[in-house]
């Protein structure tokens, strides 16, 4: 069998697993198992997973992407601040508030990557739960999405929150999003 993708001992394909950093923030993440589309996964901004580890989000991406047919995804955030700390994403966030350049720059460049992959995925899905507070913020990376070259792609979700967000994989309680759960358009491409 000739495969793009390393084989087990057994001849089966293995997980393809990279991470693009800028200095010290993720601005991607990805896994590649196998022939299928390729999913753009947006979240909110990124925890502990690298090229080397999974975290709990990635995870739960690796099992529902493979239980419905993907060969992989890459995962972008709308802030690409690498912190386990909503808080202290928050914090970096806020850079008009504490006069961090540094960090608005970040989040600039970001915003053009996340367009760029979400255009080139096969199939899009939102998930940053209540977490992004930014309402304006979220709006600026979906008009990235939805405007200037084509394609437009639609949104999709794993559910949505009370107040309409794109529900978190790591959703606690009655709001856990089952393994199995079929996608929701969020938003259509316009």
């Amino acid at each position: 069998m000739n495969s793009p993708y390393p084989l087990d001992l057994f001849g089966h394909e293995t997980m393809l697993r990279d991470a693009v950093f800028v200095g010290e923030e993720r601005i991607e993440l990805s896994r590649r198992w196998g022939p299928g589309p390729i999913a753009c996964v947006i979240g909110c901004n990124p925890s502990t997973a690298n090229a080397l580890q999974d975290d709990p989000t990635s995870l739960w991406w690796n099992a529902w992407f493979q239980l419905f047919g993907f060969g992989g995804y890459r995962a972008v955030n709308l802030y690409p601040f690498c912190t386990s700390s909503p808080a202290e994403c928050r914090k970096r966030a806020d850079w008009h508030l504490t006069d961090d350049w540094f960090a608005r720059d970040r989040m600039f460049d970001n915003q053009t990557h996340v367009g760029k992959v979400a255009k080139a995925a096969d199939q899009v899905f939102v998930c940053w739960g209540n977490i992004a507070w930014d309402d304006m913020w979220i709006e600026h990376v979906i008009q990235e999405i939805h405007e200037g070259v084509e394609p437009y792609p639609d949104l999709w979700c794993w559910g949505r929150t009370k107040s309409g967000a794109p529900t978190h994989p790591m959703a606690r309680g009655k709001h856990r999003i089952p393994r199995d759960q079929k996608p929701i358009l969020w938003r259509a491409g316009e």
